[in-house]
């Protein structure tokens, strides 16, 4: 996950270079910062090792509570940066077994630093990095059916700082798809799950996301020259 995390730095460097020229030009564009409010839905996936389980993944589908306000700097027609904070549900949910299934949920605050391009009125593709953090960890535990639930803040369960790479594509109105990968593990080894017979301790936790959802600029700041 380093090696990852390591090319994307000198790409984005490269890019934000090449780009921050271009915008220094004399035929460069106005430069505009202005805000925007965001909105995603998620489909996210987690893949667990817990040997001597054979856990298997379920897709997890969470519509609301993911939110975040956007600073956007545009230095051209063609190149900007954002960033901002915001708020978003994420998790896995995964089968231990034929009667164990466990839903863990984290709400991370984090904060976005990405470089736009395309066209800044238009589509637009942007690659970032986030800093998240978890703040609220909820698990519930399905034995044969039956659920039981447990909750806490900043909790032992999952780790508590969450970086993350991302690309995005967003169009003229504002929609936009992501992908989101985590490059640390979602879970730690201090798993509480109660059940006899079932050790649950898993030494990988990856967790990535796909998603949609829509940015409403919603207060310019600046236009210049």
């Amino acid at each position: 996950m380093m090696k990852y995390s390591i090319l994307l730095i000198f790409f984005l460097s490269g890019v934000t270079k090449g780009f921050s020229q271009d915008s220094m030009a004399p035929s460069a564009s106005k430069k505009h910062v202005y805000t925007a409010s965001a909105s995603e839905t998620i489909f996210s996936f987690g893949i667990v090792d817990a040997a001597p389980l054979n856990t298997s993944t379920i897709p997890r589908f969470t519509p609301f509570f993911n939110f975040g306000q956007q600073l956007h700097m545009d230095f051209s027609e063609n190149f900007g940066i954002y960033t901002g904070i915001g708020i978003r549900n994420v998790g896995m949910i995964n089968d231990l077994n034929d009667s164990v299934r466990v839903k863990q949920r984290t709400y991370n605050v984090g904060i976005p630093v990405a470089v736009k391009f395309g066209d800044m009125d238009g589509w637009q593709a942007a690659l970032g990095f986030e800093a998240e953090f978890a703040v609220a960890y909820k698990q519930k535990v399905y034995v044969n059916g039956e659920k039981r639930k447990s909750s806490g803040w900043f909790d032992d369960r999952n780790n508590l700082f969450q970086p993350s790479v991302f690309a995005e594509l967003k169009g003229k109105e504002g929609n936009y798809i992501r992908f989101k990968y985590y490059l640390s593990d979602f879970l730690t080894s201090d798993q509480q799950i109660n059940v006899p017979g079932v050790d649950y301790t898993p030494t990988q936790s990856q967790l990535f996301y796909v998603s949609i959802g829509y940015v409403i600029k919603n207060r310019d700041i600046k236009t210049m020259k």
